[in-house]
C-alpha cells in the first residue's frame, strides 16, 4: 500500500522539470540571448588629411574596394591626441548626398568646417595651426549595426 503514491509523484515531478526547461529556453530567446550579431560588412577603407584648393585642410575618407555600404550605417570619429580633443561623430549619409550605397572606387572629402567639428577644433585655422605641429590623429570608422569597427588609424595632420 505504501508504493501506490510514487508514480504520481514522480509523474508530477517529470511535468514540473519540464515546465521549468520549457520556460528557461522561451526566456532565453525572449531576452535577446539567441539574437545574432549582425556581421560587420567588408571593406578597405582609408583616411587621409589633405589641402584642398584654397590651402584649407580636409578629410578625404576612400572605400577602396569590398562590399558597397549603406551610408546611413558608418559613423566616423576622430582623436585628436595632442588637444586631448574628440569631436562630433559624423554619418557618411551627410557627405554622399541621395546615393544609397558607398562603393568602391568612391572618395568622400569632408570640408573644412566638418573637418573642424569632427576633430572637434574650434575652426579651420585651428586645424591649420595643428597642421603645423604634425599632431597625430586617430580616425574610426564604424558600422552602426553591428557596433564593428571597419576601419581605425593614426595618421598625421600635417600641412604638406
Amino acid at each position: 500500500m505504501r508504493d501506490d503514491a510514487v508514480s504520481p509523484v514522480i509523474g508530477v515531478m517529470i511535468m514540473l522539470t519540464v515546465t521549468i526547461v520549457l520556460a528557461a529556453v522561451l526566456m532565453a530567446f525572449s531576452g535577446g540571448l539567441a539574437d545574432t550579431n549582425l556581421a560587420a560588412p567588408s571593406a578597405d577603407l582609408s583616411a587621409e588629411f589633405v589641402k584642398n584648393g584654397s590651402d584649407e585642410i580636409v578629410l578625404c575618407v576612400s572605400h577602396n574596394g569590398g562590399d558597397a555600404l549603406n551610408p546611413d550605417d558608418i559613423k566616423v570619429t576622430a582623436y585628436v591626441r595632442n588637444a586631448a580633443a574628440s569631436g562630433t561623430p559624423l554619418i557618411i549619409k551627410d557627405f554622399i548626398g541621395d546615393d544609397t550605397a558607398w562603393n568602391a572606387g568612391e572618395t568622400l572629402v569632408i570640408d573644412k568646417d566638418k573637418t573642424a567639428e569632427l576633430l572637434g577644433l574650434a575652426d579651420a585655422a585651428s586645424v591649420s595651426a595643428a597642421a603645423a605641429k604634425s599632431t597625430p590623429v586617430e580616425i574610426g570608422i564604424y558600422h552602426i549595426p553591428s557596433s564593428n569597427v571597419i576601419y581605425h588609424a593614426d595618421i598625421l595632420l600635417e600641412a604638406a
